[in-house]
């Protein structure tokens, strides 16, 4: 009998079991913003068999039976899993790629006119546009939810939290949107022949980039704002 059910979301399961999201990268299918969609309902939309997308899963998690299930992370702890896994790795990659896309930009830009111009002009917006955001996260949203957690919230602040945990979710959709733009004007990271080291340093380090904000983005918006929503007393969003 299979862990998983066909009515149980993409984003439940990799909550729960998170060595599954490497099915899900496979099939091409979004578990973190569009992670409230179940595993019945992404099937037939891709033309999948769901029992063998779920024998898939079940593989997956089967073969990592140590895999730390994150729904079982308080609050604070998720918060401090997030700053120190995802918000660091964000801080540390983008200078890094911002001077690799301009190198590559400056170098190859004139011989590939209808990519690496555009990827230059998306990284240049999506780069500060994360930096931003994860700044409101950890100077408003995350303190916030740790008082909750320590129960310190005030009760009327605590019903005020679904206002920013909202926000953030609203920008992890455009996010996520850009993300998925440079990766079509990048051929799903498949560099030309005429690429040089840097230019796959760059497409390397942004499909990796991509990767972490997809598990970065699920841990926020189907573990760690979940429960402080349901910590507020707030119904599921």
């Amino acid at each position: 009998m299979s862990r998983f059910r066909a009515e149980d979301t993409v984003g439940q399961v990799v909550a729960t079991s998170p060595p599954t999201s490497r099915v899900f990268e496979k099939y091409g299918i979004d578990y973190c913003c569009g992670g409230k969609v179940s595993l019945k309902e992404v099937c037939v939309k891709r033309g999948l068999e769901a029992p063998k997308v779920l024998e898939e899963l079940d593989r997956a998690s089967a073969a990592s039976p140590e895999a730390e299930d994150l729904t079982q992370l308080g609050l604070q702890d998720l918060v401090e899993r997030i700053l120190s896994t995802h918000h660091a790795f964000v801080k540390r990659e983008i200078p890094r790629l911002t001077a690799l896309m301009e190198k590559v930009v400056r170098v190859h830009g004139e011989n590939h006119p209808q990519s690496l111009p555009a990827m230059g002009r998306l990284w240049a917006h999506a780069a500060p546009a994360l930096q931003q955001h994860l700044a409101k996260e950890e100077e408003m949203l995350f303190p916030w939810i740790v008082q909750l957690d320590q129960g310190r919230l005030d009760p009327s602040m605590a019903l005020s939290i679904d206002m920013p945990i909202s926000v953030m979710e609203a920008e992890h959709d455009e996010h996520g949107e850009a993300f998925a733009r440079m990766r079509s004007f990048a051929g799903d990271y498949v560099a030309p022949v005429d690429a040089c080291g840097s230019w796959r340093a760059l497409w390397s380090g942004l499909e990796e980039f991509e990767r972490d904000l997809h598990r970065h983005v699920h841990l926020e918006n189907h573990v760690l704002f979940p429960q402080a929503r349901a910590r507020a007393g707030l119904q599921p969003a």
